[in-house]
């Protein structure tokens, strides 16, 4: 049996806060793994069983290491790779806390096969980059502009900004849609990018607003139209300081709960943050302190 073929094990948590038992989706349903990626950072584990069928099991709020012995359970064996995946805008990072080089190599084996739409990057807990993959372009998807194609030249940049950041904000959300509606969307969203790189911008915040309300009605996402334009007004202004060094303080007193070697990879990227933070790359030193905090959700 291909990979393409074959199924995955999903666990995800109920509101009562129990764990469901494995449930085996077929191949090719990568919605529900982005989904999940997208609301909260969630727990993974992966192997090949026993028929060398992949074998992917995730929960949200769970230590990862859990998850192996539900692997087992499945008829799943070594090598076996575990840790945590998050989703923004169109790139899902994982970080692979137990990294076996094979294990790796099946588990974007089993996504390329399966399409995530998502680029997929593969870090080590210490956060260096073990592999990527990026997403193959459908024939459906040939005429759509991407988000990297928008050049404005003449345009002030603080009116171009917004859009292109609800754009990004709004693009992987699409992909929940129903599928008619989805590739409507992906018009639609290509559409308002030619506009921006027109110079239409008013017509393009019209496009974009209701691209927002389409979405929001199919559940996909949990803001109106309004909110998005108030945060995206919001996200023009720079954050201040005072809150990301708040945020990292609060870091490194959550790492004195963790000893050894890991406790020191940790202290080095937090060193990482704050010369970001000294840099004033506030986005980069976010990143950074993103990912200590799955690290010490991993350790504690």
């Amino acid at each position: 049996m291909s990979l393409a073929e074959c199924s995955m094990s999903i666990v995800l948590k109920g509101s009562g806060g129990s764990a469901m038992q494995p449930t085996r989706i077929e191949g090719g349903d990568m919605r529900t793994l982005v989904r999940e990626g997208a609301k909260r950072r969630t727990s993974f584990a992966f192997c090949l069983d026993g028929k060398n069928d992949p074998l992917l099991l995730i929960q949200p709020g769970s230590k990862p290491e859990k998850l192996r012995p539900l692997l087992k359970k499945e008829g799943g064996g070594p090598p076996m790779t575990w840790g945590t995946f998050v989703v923004r805008s169109d790139e899902m990072e994982m970080i692979c806390e137990q990294a076996p080089a094979k294990a790796v190599t099946n588990l974007k084996r089993f996504l390329r096969a399966n399409k995530p739409k998502v680029n997929v990057l593969f870090r080590d807990d210490g956060g260096n980059l073990l592999d990527s993959l990026k997403p193959e372009k459908s024939k459906n998807d040939a005429d759509v502009t991407a988000l990297d194609d928008v050049d404005t030249p003449g345009i002030d940049p603080k009116l171009v900004k917004p859009l292109l950041a609800r754009a990004k904000r709004i693009k992987p959300k699409i992909v929940q849609a129903p599928g008619p509606l989805e590739r409507k969307l992906k018009r639609g969203l290509s559409k308002a990018l030619s506009l921006i790189n027109a110079g239409k911008l008013e017509d393009a915040q019209t496009l974009i607003t209701m691209i927002e309300q389409a979405v929001a009605r199919i559940g996909a996402d949990r803001e109106d139209a309004d909110s998005s334009m108030k945060r995206a007004d919001r996200e023009r202004q720079t954050r201040p300081l005072g809150a990301d060094l708040k945020r990292a303080k609060k870091l490194r007193t959550s790492m004195g709960q963790v000893a050894g070697g890991k406790r020191e990879k940790l202290d080095r990227a937090l060193r990482v943050a704050a010369r970001l933070l000294k840099q004033r790359d506030h986005d980069k030193a976010r990143e950074v302190m993103d990912r200590i905090e799955a690290a010490l959700g991993a350790a504690i």
